[in-house]
């Protein structure tokens, strides 16, 4: 390197550290020295060499200013890399409220009863979301901590590093047999042979029981139901400004559900006397899903909101009475939540520089 070519360096150098502590001025490194020649009209400044110093033309307060780099910019972008700790994890958390949709399937019951097969049998969702309401707050007793477990919310948590997210979530879903179906049936009831399109719950039309007649009042999973997920996804910036971003993370899982499912059925021969079981806390299925999320982030990504799809299909077997019941459960859930950036790597300031 010439004399020549040290004088434009450490000129370089010092012009513009003089103009970051400047107050009329700001100086944009990254922007300086990362881009292209064919956006500046000038030698690509990464392609800067001893025999070939690079001219770039900057605005700057409403000035033009010619920089001129002869390794200064390769210096800087080593600088960058040396004091970023690699391997660094991101950890981040995600609370949301679940809006979930549950497919229809077919299931089979086995008990000392009730033991048939129904035809595309349905289920719905119990929101719970007058938990989140002033009203249900008013109410003598009323414990507002329960918005945090009654509705069906879902938590997560997440490390992340290079765009490689791994998590782990809990989903708290809330299902039940839909009321007023009519469906298709085989099997055996109190007994008697069916093989019938009828009410899966008959409705009271009088003291005339006739044999065969499907009484299952409830099946339900709600209490201290869980799934619990473990998967991957990757981030992707959708595009980025000075007052945040927006990130898109497409995922899998696979996991398994847990609960305690409560049915009910009419008594044989009766009208107004019931038998009901719970089942013991345990494991009742397992599956896996699919899902998408967006989040709009601030700049520094500490706090964000996002919104979250997810297809699942999980195998379930539970106890039914004093049987069994097995059925294939298919669900695509909506959650809309917060987010939070529990832990970040600290960035250093650039040391390479000060011994340029």
């Amino acid at each position: 390197m010439n004399n020549f070519h040290r004088l434009l360096m450490v000129t370089g150098f010092f012009w513009i550290s003089s103009l970051a502590f400047a107050d009329e001025a700001t100086v944009n490194l990254d922007q300086i020295c990362g881009e292209s020649s064919a956006e500046s009209g000038s030698v690509g400044l990464s392609q800067a060499t001893e025999e070939r110093p690079s001219f770039k033309l900057v605005s700057l307060s409403e000035q033009d200013t010619f920089f001129v780099d002869q390794g200064f910019c390769s210096v800087y972008a080593g600088s960058k890399a040396a004091s970023m700790p690699l391997g660094s994890w991101k950890i981040r958390l995600y609370a949301s409220h679940s809006f979930t949709r549950y497919f229809n399937s077919d299931i089979n019951f086995q008990s000392s009863r009730y033991s048939v097969e129904i035809k595309d049998y349905e289920w719905a969702e119990r929101g719970s979301r007058e938990f989140f309401t002033p009203k249900e707050w008013a109410k003598p007793g009323s414990n507002p901590a329960q918005m945090l477990d009654e509705p069906t919310n879902t938590f997560t948590i997440s490390i992340e590093k290079e765009g490689h997210e791994f998590y782990l979530s809990a989903f708290h879903p809330k299902f039940h047999q839909a009321p007023g179906q009519i469906k298709a049936m085989s099997g055996v009831i109190d007994g008697i042979q069916v093989d019938q399109t009828q009410a899966v719950n008959e409705p009271f039309h009088g003291y005339n029981f006739r044999p065969g007649e499907s009484k299952l009042a409830r099946n339900q999973f709600t209490h201290m139901q869980m799934l619990y997920e473990a998967g991957y996804g990757h981030r992707f910036t959708v595009f980025r400004t000075r007052i945040g971003n927006l990130t898109y993370i497409p995922h899998v899982g696979v996991g398994f559900m847990m609960g305690q499912n409560y049915s009910v059925m009419v008594q044989a021969g009766a009208w107004w006397d019931f038998e009901d079981a719970t089942a013991p806390f345990g494991f009742n299925g397992y599956g896996a899903s699919a899902g998408n999320r967006i989040e709009i982030n601030t700049p520094n990504e500490r706090v964000g909101i996002f919104y979250e799809n997810r297809l699942g299909y999980y195998k379930m077997q539970s106890r039914f009475l004093d049987g069994t019941q097995k059925f294939n459960l298919g669900f695509v859930g909506n959650s809309v939540g917060v987010k939070f950036l529990l832990h970040h790597p600290k960035k250093q300031a650039p040391r390479a520089l000060l011994n340029f």
